[in-house]
């Protein structure tokens, strides 16, 4: 066996940047970090070729002292903890003391700083882990540090970064959590000479979404807010159209901290279930707040994964609050709108804070850029330049606003007549309320004029919005296009209802209702005996109690085994012993053990017996399918996610007949 002996310094150095420096997006996230721990209310980042050849950070922070400026180069030196004490509590993002060292141990370095007390800047050239200068310069107050070439003097691992556009859509997937994470800084990204993102710093939490998934997304991104269990959530989540391939929409932060955690988009794809369509993922950007001492964020280097104290009162507020959010009264509280004309450029654009808003960044993180760099060549490109919209003058007329949530339902519908379509005899008549403006018809002269009463009257969506809140709206149902969809006039508004989805939905909601109170098990004429390991008779004896609420008993049998006297009864079929296998695997996770499996039974049930597309239906059956819709108030999607009604404005009917411009 070889000698023990003591790593150079030098290799030291290296090893350990393999732990915090994986990526140019790793080492910017720590420089990001340090930056924020500043003090920062302006951070720019830059990157050049996915930042393998250059990038750097530059802050306003309160910058570094120039006694402290080899210290800030060694390892495990850091201003964040003093004491022992201090890791029970972090609140800071970086305090390992390993970052900047790290990045200089396998890079290129030039950090130049300055103090508020100082008139003048320091820039410290360090290369490899070496500091080969410190000089003083002229810089504005606050950090920047340039990194180039990096891993120079570690090629295998050079070797091993991916090529530039992915190295870069890896730095640029992170910007996006950084503008999410700190919604009252003001950052800006650039990649190229390009400006790629910037972020207001204004504080809300609405501007930081804005900025990286647009104005159309943020309108409809449901708004989550409330505490439970010591635990506060606050953010938005992206349901339907909003829906991701991959959770690689899915933002958490703690404590204003970027983190990783299965627990968390467990229980938020637990509480978005239904709403969105199997195999997509929700988006989001959720803030929770708790006690520092509650949470350990020293788990790993990087810093992304997380641990908590209590790791079931966290999952349910995640779960308890996304749910709440997304509780709708009714399948036509939020229709999916189906826009049958282009927006205009101007309504594409996402709104733009004004000026006075958006804080302004000193002269180094305006106008510095990585071309102003000895060594490293970057064509500059001009900065758009943003402007607020104009509102067009209230003479000219403008198109209503898309109406977020529709007047409450009338639960007595009309079965109408439609000229050229096979409908629903009127059977009952429904009389519109006396403060509903009455329907005319439309004769020519009417119709060729109807565009000047727009610009002189209100329209008929404002008519209808001024409205009592409680007051009714009358419908009418005209009876199903291709056998599929129900076609429905409500609130200025053409509604059409998928037939299946609206049956699968009541018919998954009444069986789920029957069967959620059933906990029967039933007695095995033999006792099932089956091998278990400890952890597995560990986790059955603390869950006994709830295993026997379901109709899961189950007793240790020898050393190793243990006996399984009754199983739960799923829709009239016994469970077979595997259920217990997986009722282990889902108290380990922290689910209900179970109600995955009833849940798939009951969806594969109400699916199977449910009206299908393009099935005839009586009249009976169609007023009976809307008339329940309507007085359950039932989720808007179907089981799977797929949404009930689809929404046709009439001024959209309007403007694609060439009746209003």
């Amino acid at each position: 066996m070889a000698k023990i002996r003591m790593l150079p310094d030098a290799l030291i150095g290296k090893i350990a940047a393999g732990e915090v420096v994986e990526r140019p997006a790793a080492a910017i996230k720590e420089l990001v970090e340090n930056s924020l721990d500043a003090g920062a209310q302006n951070i720019s980042v830059e990157i050049r070729d996915g930042g393998i050849e250059a990038f750097r950070v530059t802050d306003d922070g309160c910058g570094i002292d120039e006694s402290d400026l080899r210290m800030a180069f060694e390892r495990h030196a850091t201003s964040k903890i003093r004491t022992e004490a201090d890791l029970d509590a972090i609140d800071t993002l970086g305090f390992r003391g390993e970052a900047l060292a790290s990045i200089a141990a396998v890079g290129r370095v030039t950090l130049t700083t300055r103090t508020r007390e100082r008139e003048t800047g320091l820039r410290v050239q360090n290369d490899g882990g070496t500091i080969s200068s410190i000089r003083e310069v002229a810089c504005a107050p606050g950090t920047s540090i340039l990194v180039k070439d990096l891993f120079f003097n570690v090629p295998v691992r050079r070797g091993f970064l991916k090529k530039p556009t992915t190295e870069g859509g890896a730095v640029t997937e992170l910007m996006t959590r950084l503008f999410l994470s700190r919604p009252d800084v003001s950052f800006r990204y650039l990649s190229g000479g390009k400006l790629i993102y910037h972020s207001p710093g204004d504080g809300r939490m609405d501007s930081a979404v804005l900025s990286i998934y647009g104005v159309h997304a943020v309108k409809s991104m449901r708004k989550v807010e409330g505490h439970s269990g010591g635990v506060l959530v606050q953010g938005y989540v992206g349901i339907g159209e909003n829906a991701r391939g991959n959770r690689g929409g899915e933002s958490f932060f703690i404590n204003g901290r970027l983190m990783r955690s299965p627990l968390l988009s467990g229980a938020l794809e637990d509480a978005c279930r239904e709403r969105v369509m199997i195999g997509k993922y929700p988006i989001c950007a959720l803030y929770l707040t708790m006690p520092y001492e509650t949470v350990n964020v020293n788990v790993h280097p990087n810093k992304l994964e997380v641990r908590f104290r209590d790791d079931q009162a966290v999952r349910d507020a995640v779960y308890t609050l996304v749910k709440d959010a997304l509780r709708d009264r009714d399948a036509f509280q939020r229709p999916v709108e189906m826009p049958l004309t282009r927006p205009t450029p101007e309504d594409a654009l996402p709104p733009v804070p004004a000026a006075s808003t958006v804080k302004s960044a000193p002269a180094a993180v305006q106008v510095q850029t990585l071309a102003s760099v000895p060594g490293v060549s970057m064509s500059e490109k001009p900065l758009p330049v943003y402007r607020p919209i104009e509102s067009k003058p209230s003479s000219v007329y403008a198109a209503p606003q898309r109406q977020e949530e529709l007047p409450p339902l009338r639960t007595q519908l009309s079965m109408t007549q439609s000229a050229g379509m096979k409908g629903i005899p009127l059977s009952t008549a429904v009389t519109p309320p006396a403060s509903a403006p009455q329907e005319k018809k439309e004769s020519a002269e009417t119709a060729d004029t109807r565009t000047e009463t727009y610009k002189g009257e209100p329209t008929r969506e404002e008519q209808l919005t001024s409205l009592p809140p409680d007051l009714p709206q009358p419908m009418k149902i005209f009876g199903a296009v291709f056998q599929t969809f129900i076609l429905i006039e409500y609130a200025d508004h053409l509604l059409m209802v998928d037939q299946h989805a609206v049956h699968e939905r009541l018919l998954f909601d009444r069986m789920m209702k029957a069967y959620e109170t059933q906990r029967a098990g039933q007695e095995m004429l033999v006792p099932y005996v089956m091998d278990a390991t400890k952890r597995e008779m560990q986790i059955l004896e603390e869950n006994r109690e709830l295993l026997e609420g379901i109709g899961l008993t189950v007793e240790p049998f020898g050393e190793n085994e243990v006996a399984i006297r009754s199983v739960p009864v799923v829709l009239g079929e016994n469970e077979t012993a595997s259920f217990l296998r997986d009722a282990v695997a889902e108290l380990e996770s922290g689910r209900f053990p179970g109600a995955d499996k009833k849940r798939a039974a009951i969806l594969q049930m109400a699916c199977k017996h449910a009206v299908k597309g393009g099935e005839p239906l009586p009249e009976s059956l169609l007023r009976s399918l809307v008339e329940e819709m309507v007085d359950k108030k039932v989720t808007p999607t179907c089981p799977h996610g797929r949404p009930l009604v689809v929404s046709i404005s009439h001024t959209e009917l309007d403007k694609k007949f060439k009746r209003i411009q």
